[in-house]
């Protein structure tokens, strides 16, 4: 179920203005982080070890990995970060979300955002 749908069947109001405020502001944490501690170094590391955690355990977590995608809403040959299931053998799968029209052209003007960066410095 979309989280869209889940919040109109669960009643929330005014859920999609509360979707974007939330949007800006994980967009936006990351300098809030750095302004008040000086680095990001503790969420860096708290996210290592929650992957290796999964790992080791064969938790079969589902975390947002950055991973070569291909044909993932026909986006190939680029790093995205994906919801994906992890255990002792690594990423086991990909979880293809139920995204809308407008929500998989946002994901694609991303991944060829990252693909012309990655061409201007010759990667």
């Amino acid at each position: 179920m979309r989280l869209e749908d889940f919040l109109k069947k669960e009643g929330y109001k005014n859920y999609k203005e509360n979707l974007e405020t939330l949007f800006q502001r994980a967009k936006k944490s990351v300098y809030e982080i750095i302004k008040d501690k000086g680095a990001t170094n503790w969420g860096i590391a708290a996210c290592g070890t929650k992957i290796i955690t999964s790992i080791l355990r064969s938790e079969n977590s589902i975390l947002p990995l950055s991973t070569l995608i291909e044909d993932y809403y026909e986006i190939n040959d680029v790093c995205l970060s994906i919801p994906s299931i992890v255990n002792r053998t690594g990423i086991e799968k990909m979880i293809r979300l139920d995204l809308s029209k407008e929500e998989i052209g946002l994901l694609k003007n991303s991944a060829n955002q990252i693909k012309e960066i990655l061409k201007k410095i010759k990667f």
